[in-house]
């Protein structure tokens, strides 16, 4: 049995931060319980980072390529919109399933107005192509030309809710769901 790499300071500070905000929030994780939980002094800590903010900075753009990495799998251009959102559909379930504590703090973060500066560097010609397809038909793309925020609140965050209760989801009815879903968002015209 092969046995599990101890994690670096860098990841352990990481994940205690990724534990202490999902338990307490942003404005409650201080330095020192951060060394606590981390087993790393505060010497090391700033070793690694120069703030508090530049943990959480470091931790949400890890959780986010986790996410894009999930979201996409599968993903081609080349294939059908419709197949590819049912893809999406089951990729979003269940990383949310497995990464219900990342998914809590990658929501507080995005609801506690810090700056998401990453995304234009990081995006790559398959994110790209993923973003346009799925985008309004003036720009493009396959969906109905509602605000984004109306899109995402009746796909992703249908799924992440579905996601988070106790009892795990068949497949079957998943992807019953995901096809109602494309329905309802993409554009019929």
């Amino acid at each position: 049995m092969a046995m599990k790499a101890k994690p670096s300071k860098r990841e352990a500070i990481l994940e205690a931060m990724l534990d202490i905000v999902v338990e307490r929030g942003f404005h409650d994780a201080p330095m020192s319980l951060l060394a606590e939980r981390s087993g790393a002094s505060a010497g090391v800590i700033y070793h690694h980072f120069s703030s508090k903010e530049e943990i959480i900075q470091a931790l949400y753009e890890h959780i986010r390529g986790l996410k894009l990495e999930a979201l996409l799998a599968g993903f081609s251009p080349d294939e059908e919109p419709r197949k590819t959102f049912l893809r999406g559909c089951l990729n979003a379930y269940n990383f949310y399933r497995k990464h219900q504590r990342e998914m809590r703090f990658y929501e507080q973060y995005e609801h506690a107005g810090f700056s998401c500066k990453t995304r234009s560097r990081e995006e790559t010609a398959r994110v790209k192509a993923y973003a346009r397809l799925f985008s309004g038909r003036s720009k493009g793309g396959v969906l109905n030309d509602w605000p984004a925020e109306v899109i995402q609140e009746l796909t992703l965050n249908t799924i992440n809710r579905l996601a988070s209760q106790s009892k795990k989801l068949p497949e079957s009815l998943l992807l019953e769901i995901a096809d109602k879903l494309w329905k309802l968002v993409a554009n019929s015209d």
